[in-house]
């Protein structure tokens, strides 16, 4: 009986040593490909998106191609003007940022006096000790000087994106004609699943600019400077699961209290709280209802995995990305209890 329990044991444990190790090795494949298939993937997320318009424009007459070009070459227009404002703000952000450590100090002081009064000694100096305002500035320099190969970066996308919507046609005709009875629930899993992130990724777009739009008015409204950043920053942060929003607000907080005061801060902190519940808790629900059924912690650990892993366009896509691979994993599942019922019946 030992013998065949350890018999029984091994199997089962060899299987789960092999998972763990090929697991490994792809992860490690897609995190030194990281840049490759960031580009890729952002490509395809924009092509599902886009191609009901595309569609919707051939079915008037627009041949595809010519939608296709047409629509990418709007989006691109759309990102080089943004990159150029943005451009034009690097110099004052970057002032701005080297600046934050002494401004940030005048801040503290009468905190630490607060402090004092209650028997803990600190000084400024020990408080700025918690952010490190040197890596701060190195990270906003480079993010600003690399903004050029940002835009050979995104001209990459486009060019991919180009070829997936001229294509998207013939593909998805070819899937369903091999779509055989054994492939079938593959393919219907994938097809609600690409149906579900276009509404989430259209939902997410329409929030994510209206945020934008409101943050870049309100910031411009409060006096801050450099609104129009912030509500780019709202626009992309916006796209990041559960955590996105609240990590915008991070720098026009700080900002409206190095250069006013505390209740200035308090104010846009309150006002960035407002619009995050307003966005995440009642218009997208509204709009998106139970399509994705995902539980917050699965969208926080969905987050920090494909972060790790591609970054912020993994940051980005960590949801739509997440809701795939449930949906084929699902699949996959129920294909297996039907073949082990078949068999079982045999």
């Amino acid at each position: 009986m030992m013998g065949l329990n350890g018999f029984s044991f091994w199997p089962m444990f060899l299987r789960v040593l092999f998972i763990l190790a090929t697991l490994t090795i792809i992860i490690t494949g897609i995190y030194l490909a990281s840049p490759l298939i960031s580009q890729v993937l952002l490509s395809l997320f924009l092509a599902i998106m886009l191609d009901p318009l595309i569609n919707q424009l051939e079915r008037k007459r627009v041949p595809r191609v010519v939608s296709s070009l047409l629509v990418i070459v709007l989006l691109l227009l759309v990102i080089v003007l943004t990159i150029i404002k943005l451009t034009v703000l690097t110099p004052d952000l970057i002032q701005l940022s080297r600046q934050a450590p002494q401004l940030l100090a005048d801040r503290f002081e009468p905190i630490t006096q607060a402090f004092g009064h209650l028997g803990i000694v600190l000084t400024p100096n020990d408080m700025l000790a918690f952010i490190d305002a040197g890596e701060v500035v190195r990270f906003v320099t480079g993010f600003l000087t690399q903004i050029p190969s940002i835009l050979s970066w995104w001209l990459m996308v486009f060019l991919m994106l180009f070829f997936m919507l001229y294509e998207m046609k013939n593909v998805k005709l070819a899937l369903h004609k091999r779509a055989a009875d054994k492939y079938q629930p593959y393919y219907i899993a994938l097809e609600q699943g690409i149906q579900s992130v276009i509404v989430y990724a259209q939902v997410k777009t329409l929030t994510s600019i209206l945020g934008g739009i409101v943050v870049w008015a309100g910031a411009h409204f409060l006096g801050l400077k450099f609104a129009f950043f912030w509500g780019v920053l709202m626009f992309v942060f916006n796209y990041i699961p559960v955590l996105g929003s609240f990590m915008a607000a991070i720098p026009p907080v700080l900002q409206s209290y190095m250069l006013f005061d505390i209740q200035t801060a308090v104010i846009v902190a309150l006002f960035f709280v407002a619009l995050n519940l307003l966005l995440s808790s009642v218009i997208e629900p509204l709009l998106l209802g139970k399509r994705l059924n995902m539980a917050l912690t699965t969208q926080l650990l969905a987050f920090l995995i494909w972060q790790s892993l591609l970054g912020i366009i993994g940051a980005i896509l960590a949801i739509p990305l997440t809701f795939m691979l449930k949906k084929m994993w699902l699949a996959s599942y129920a294909q297996q209890q039907v073949s082990e019922a078949r068999n079982n019946a045999e």
